[in-house]
């Protein structure tokens, strides 16, 4: 592979020659079946955007995982998606340490030379991703092998300039961070204005607050461009639905909603993915719209339906052994707290900027994180020179 030239004083390393001895590895072959007092391990699906969900994960008994000891995490480790979606990186956190990682997860263990989250942006640069790609082998399933995986170039300039890069990117991400906690911030007061409203208050049906919303959409109706929500973007017990495709990937009818909206993800609704729709766009169909049917009730409907009382309840009643599903007309009758039309009004009055807040946060983190994948390749080639990105990023922050 024919490198891209560098700026003097810059070279390249292989990434063997960036690890501890016997740095990496790779994790779990067999986990097993799901061991709820077993050990958490990281899968590929797990790792999105630079970080790990830790939301759910799968459980391997300590028997198996006490095999493995070679990948148990400690935190600080950069972990790398070996098959499927090749090239996917995180750095391990203090909070994933005793965690174990899948067959499918690499896990590199750093040296003193470079940090975990220097290694992770070259990983991430376009220079690994396409040694990366180019060496796959695709005759299952995409698979990487960690003798390729120990030759990726990895993009070194000098300290100095390395401790600069890393800073521009850290304060992207660090904004992202506070964004994220914000939205979780929101979403818990917003869940304790729900319960103290609901605690003397009466019922209602769900159905007599919000209506099931009908409209479907034939993909040669698209410009492909339209926002695509399946149920891999919506998250568990999260109601920030900030994340999703284009209308491009589809080739089935779809269900159609609008900002504002509440989507209740039926297949599996013990899976808990309800959130509120911040654009426009088409749906899956295992996917429930339902739709306000005042303005006033909005925000009392999104606590409702994403409560865990109303999940468990359409768990209870959904069709299905293997592929369980909700109906609407279950969750329409189901009757949750109700503080009347004035209270119902005051609560949509005070939720309503703090959603807008949760929002504008969401749509920040999406403009930066696209910030950060058009200056750090600029940045790794030497093309963009470090002050200059920083004048970018402080204007963006």
């Amino acid at each position: 592979m024919n490198l891209p030239e560098l700026p003097g004083g810059w070279s390249y390393a292989a990434l063997e020659d960036l690890l501890e001895p016997n740095g990496i590895s790779y994790g779990i072959v067999q986990p097993g079946n799901h061991d709820p007092a077993g050990i958490p391990i990281v899968r590929v699906k797990d790792l999105k955007a630079g970080q790990v969900n830790r939301e759910d994960p799968l459980r391997v008994s300590s028997e198996v995982e006490g095999k493995y000891s070679r990948t148990r995490l400690r935190g600080g480790e950069v972990l790398v998606s070996l098959v499927g979606s090749v090239g996917e990186t995180a750095v391990a956190t203090s909070e994933l340490s005793g965690w174990n990682v899948a067959r499918a997860i690499g896990v590199l263990r750093v040296s003193g030379q470079v940090t975990p989250s220097w290694l992770r942006i070259c990983l991430d640069g376009d220079v690994a991703q396409h040694y990366m790609q180019t060496r796959l082998n695709t005759t299952v399933q995409a698979t990487l092998n960690l003798r390729d995986v120990r030759r990726v170039p990895v993009v070194m300039p000098p300290a100095r300039e390395r401790q600069a890069i890393a800073a521009v990117a850290a304060a992207l991400e660090d904004k992202i961070a506070v964004n994220k906690r914000i939205a979780s911030t929101v979403e818990d007061i917003l869940r304790d204005m729900y319960l103290a409203h609901g605690m003397s208050s009466g019922e209602i049906r769900i159905g007599d607050i919000g209506h099931l919303v009908r409209e479907s959409v034939k993909p040669d109706a698209l410009s492909g461009d339209e926002p695509y929500i399946g149920l891999e973007h919506m998250p568990r017990k999260q109601v920030w639905l900030n994340s999703w495709g284009k209308s491009s990937m589809i080739g089935s009818v779809k269900s159609s909603f609008k900002i504002g909206d509440i989507l209740f993800g039926k297949l599996r609704p013990y899976f808990h993915k309800v959130g509120v729709a911040q654009v426009n766009g088409v749906c899956s169909t295992d996917i429930i719209v339902v739709r306000a049917s005042e303005t006033e009730c909005r925000s009392w409907l999104l606590m409702a339906l994403s409560s865990d009382e109303v999940v468990a309840h359409a768990a209870a009643r959904s069709d299905g052994t293997r592929m369980p599903r909700a109906k609407w007309s279950d969750l329409a009758d189901f009757k949750v707290p109700w503080p009347g039309v004035e209270q119902a009004a005051r609560f949509e009055e005070s939720a309503a900027p703090l959603i807008e807040r949760a929002e504008r946060g969401a749509a920040e983190s999406r403009a930066l994180a696209r910030l950060r994948e058009t200056l750090l390749p600029q940045l790794l080639s030497g093309k963009l020179r470090v002050h200059d990105a920083e004048k970018v990023v402080e204007d963006a922050v």
